[in-house]
């Protein structure tokens, strides 16, 4: 997102040099212009990404009921998008370069992938150094590098890119553009900062650099491969259906006038499928019946169904206080969830 968010930033009010000169200058029409377009395009993409985000935690067809229906309908809901989209303008719009260095993990993750054929923004030792200015009539040979701190000036985190590649570079570029405009005030050739890869920077040999094995990249693709499997293994051998099967809070068990014994329970019965289905509750213990209090059998597509429910047994055949129970979730012949509970009641001396 950071790359996003520059790109638009220099779309609208330029490179830094453009920028400073924007944010320096008097305030006129332009200025406030280009302020207030690359404010509102910013909060506009923060929004799209809040929603985007709710999306994926309470799932597409409830944030389309809060966006649809009435506002009274759904007040919580639409202040976690405003919130959230409050959140995004803020880091994206001021705190951009605190986040990239302090909190996000890519900077560290990008630090242990890297290699020397890596391409990345960099300094070209071999053309800058010995850097310093080149004064009339000294011999000494300097680098193209006239040591003015330009690109440590520009840099959000303050890094000086000179001394190689360091996890706090977001890879803005505004050290290239800096770089480059000097390059040129001094007719020399740009990109001293530009994209290379670290063995090029340094002037190391890369003539065999392709064929080399990069034994980190192999142990973390093979890692990532295998999180991926495991991943895809989940998705694809979850059941159709989830139960929750709990005991109602506060209940214990209840004797019956035909001798048996009951215990009351809370069913949450979750379709996780893109299709309507039909269920049924099958004891999956002997000796164990099963009476539903509100009778519900039919599930629509990502929907859930709550039910209240007595599991009964003869209490003759009753061993211990407590007593393992399973209970199936079928859909036709087929068992899509089994779960299991604890049965209590006292045996008979």
């Amino acid at each position: 997102m950071e790359l996003i968010f520059r790109r638009i930033e220099y779309l609208i009010e330029g490179d830094w040099l453009q920028q400073k000169k924007l944010n320096e200058g008097p305030d006129t029409d332009a200025k406030a212009w280009k302020k207030v377009l690359k404010h509102s395009v910013f909060l506009l993409i923060s929004f799209i990404i809040s929603n985007l985000f709710l999306s994926y935690i309470i799932g597409i067809d409830a944030l389309y009921k809060i966006v649809t229906d009435p506002i009274e309908n759904h007040i919580v809901g639409l202040i976690s998008i405003i919130v959230f989209t409050l959140v995004f303008y803020f880091v994206f719009a001021f705190v951009r370069e605190i986040v990239c260095t302090r909190i996000c993990p890519y900077g560290r993750l990008q630090g242990v992938l890297l290699d020397d054929n890596s391409v990345t923004v960099a300094y070209n030792v071999q053309r800058g150094e010995p850097r310093g200015k080149q004064r009339k009539g000294s011999t000494e040979v300097k680098g193209d590098c006239i040591d003015c701190n330009l690109c440590v000036h520009v840099c959000p985190t303050g890094i000086d890119i000179r001394k190689g590649p360091q996890l706090e570079c977001v890879s803005c570029t505004a050290c290239i553009d800096a770089c480059d405009a000097v390059m040129e005030k001094i007719n020399k050739p740009k990109r001293l900062i530009g994209f290379y890869t670290l063995a090029e920077a340094e002037g190391k040999e890369t003539e065999d650099t392709g064929k080399k094995r990069n034994t980190r990249a192999v142990i973390y693709t093979s890692i990532l491969v295998l999180l991926m499997g495991i991943f895809g293994y989940m998705i694809f051998s979850r059941s159709d259906v989830d139960g929750r099967l709990l005991r109602a809070k506060g209940s214990t068990y209840q004797k019956r006038d035909d001798g048996t014994v009951s215990n009351l329970y809370t069913l949450e019965v979750i379709n996780k499928t893109s299709k309507d289905l039909d269920f049924d509750l099958v004891s999956a213990t002997e000796g164990v019946k099963i009476q539903v209090v509100n009778p519900i059998s039919h599930l629509s597509r990502e929907g859930n169904a709550k039910l209240s429910l007595f599991l009964i047994a003869d209490q003759k055949s009753i061993k211990q206080y407590k007593t393992d129970v399973k209970v199936d979730i079928k859909v036709g012949d087929k068992v899509l969830e089994t779960m299991e509970t604890t049965f209590i009641a006292p045996p008979i001396k």
